[in-house]
């Protein structure tokens, strides 16, 4: 559709999402440096509202009259607006809080509000407000406190507003209906992921009056038809993993999905046929043959001082002997494990490496309990389930002794220094954009993720070069705008003024998710030679 000079993406509170909108005869969306443009197809772009200072634009979704719905942030409050194909913006909620998700029917406006000193999956109120005044105002809340969650409200066929709440401890859908709250398929499991990007939609209406949902477990993502009875049917059984993008168009639901043996992809479902009918690809495309044919792997646990920890465990194809580790550590740290294809993990098997992912504690797809548990205790549960999985493979002798590696990303990354700061069963840690000082990050993170760092921060500290206990690479991009190179590259040249193994790796014009395919080429061509210098060193 877009022009490729254009780059469209958004920054709405730090991480973006909900960045275009399509109605009924162009497409709205957010790009060059953060305006909002208008395009009908076949034809060049419209700057229809130009931005201006530090505002940013997102969460767009279409309005009746051909406009779209915006929210608007300038880093000091919010508003939702509404903008004509002419150009016309109306303000119709203006809030000193973060806003997202504005949904309209007839005259009512729905919408999410949470504080500057909150997570929306710690805490967020779903509003309601009457748009006809034409004046700014704030709406009343029929859902969410401060300790209930609620995320992705939406206006269902039958006039009923729905919504994902975790009230009972669990991301579960519901419904509202003259002020009153009713669960549409009450379970112990993750309906809905952490809402790091707006946009999220885990659920769409079926024209037969079913639901259809996701229902995660934290490794593994099922989708869920719930008829007006109740009864429910699983859809697409082929599918373990399945992004919060869910479109129904007719009989036909369309999702991003993947496998074990497959990265993620465009699939289609019929809601028509019976229970459990495959899902199939809508395009094959033009993709080449994969360099190699991926093992699943398998869902493992292993007691750890609190209680089981799972993991992921992926194996060389026909390993029979002990092999090299290295436990991935998620970002976040509020994520899960998806059970889907992932190269960068196939890259090190196919190097002759096991990886073991961890779902250490305050990873997401476990309810609100679990991943709370890690506030105030960033550093030191998560090192503990992530040695606690290494042992447990060291000694049933599915990997090397001296040859165990732990690596890790954003969060990630700070568990695994903390990993390397400690006795433990890890010969060596690599730290990609990785956070150095919690309290130093607290600072200079973006607006919309400092409650998460405070949260977050306990007597773990900061990372300090003479606390390390093992050789250490840190990678990290110049144009990383979320954790800041300067501390990592100091801390990196703290680590070779007292000599050893250590290496580091620093990337022009990488970004926090080093996601130039070059920038990630460099990154694992210098962890995995990391990793074989280490293990080629003689062993006393």
């Amino acid at each position: 559709m877009t022009p490729s000079d254009f780059s469209v993406g958004s920054e709405l509170h730090a991480y973006g999402g909900g960045s275009f909108a399509v109605v009924e005869d162009a497409v709205w969306f957010v790009g060059d440096g953060g305006s909002l443009f208008r395009q009908p197809p076949g034809r060049t772009p419209d700057r229809i509202v130009p931005v201006r200072g530090s505002e940013t634009y997102g969460d767009l979704t279409p309005s009746p009259d051909g406009g779209v719905f915006a929210v608007r942030g300038n880093g000091v409050a919010d508003e939702i607006i509404a903008v004509t194909p002419a150009g016309n913006v109306q303000v119709l909620v203006r809030s000193s809080e973060f806003l997202s998700c504005p949904r309209l029917a007839g005259d009512a406006l729905a919408y999410l509000e949470w504080g500057r000193d909150q997570m929306p999956w710690d805490s967020c109120r779903l509003l309601l407000a009457d748009i006809r005044s034409g004046r700014p105002g704030a709406g009343r809340v029929v859902a969410g406190s401060s300790s209930e969650s609620v995320l992705q409200p939406a206006w269902g066929p039958d006039g009923l507003l729905y919504f994902m709440s975790d009230r009972t401890g669990w991301w579960n859908l519901y419904r509202l209906r003259d002020d009153t709250v009713t669960a549409v398929l009450p379970t112990d499991a993750d309906c809905a992921p952490a809402p790091w990007e707006a946009g999220y939609q885990s659920y769409g209406f079926a024209p037969d009056g079913a639901v259809v949902l996701t229902v995660l477990d934290g490794f593994s993502t099922e989708l869920v038809a719930v008829d007006p009875t109740g009864s429910q049917c699983r859809l697409g059984p082929n599918l373990t993993s399945v992004k919060p993008y869910l479109a129904v168009d007719g009989d036909r639901l369309a999702v991003i999905g993947s496998t074990p043996s497959s990265a993620p992809r465009l699939w289609s479902l019929d809601l028509t046929a019976q229970a459990d009918t495959l899902a199939v690809p809508i395009s094959q495309g033009s993709q080449s043959a994969p360099p190699w044919t991926p093992v699943p792997p398998s869902i493992d646990t292993t007691r750890g001082t609190d209680g089981p920890v799972s993991f992921l465990l992926h194996r060389p194809p026909g390993a029979s002997a002990s092999v090299p580790l290295v436990v991935r550590v998620h970002p976040g740290p509020t994520d899960d494990v998806p059970l889907r294809l992932d190269w960068t993990t196939q890259f090190f098997v196919s190097h002759g490496f096991a990886v073991a992912e961890v779902l250490h504690r305050g990873s997401t797809g476990r309810g609100r309990a679990f991943r709370q548990v890690l506030h105030g205790h960033w550093g030191e549960y998560d090192v503990e389930d992530c040695a606690v999985v290494a042992e447990h493979l060291r000694s049933t002798g599915v990997v090397l002794t001296g040859a165990i590696f732990i690596s890790g990303a954003s969060a990630g990354g700070y568990t695994a220094l903390q990993a390397a700061s400690r006795p433990g069963p890890f010969a060596g840690a690599t730290a990609a954009s990785a956070i150095i000082d919690p309290a130093q990050w607290e600072l200079s993170v973006p607006e919309f993720q400092r409650s998460h760092a405070a949260v977050l921060r306990g007597p773990a500290g900061a990372v300090t070069p003479e606390g390390i206990r093992c050789p250490v690479l840190v990678i990290h991009g110049t144009a990383d705008t979320i954790t800041s190179t300067r501390d990592a590259m100091r801390f990196a040249q703290g680590l070779t003024a007292l000599g050893g193994e250590h290496d580091s790796l620093l990337l022009d014009d990488g970004d926090h998710y080093l996601s130039a395919p070059a920038a990630r080429e460099q990154a694992l061509r210098a962890e995995l030679d990391f990793y074989r210098r280490i293990m080629s060193r003689p062993r006393g």
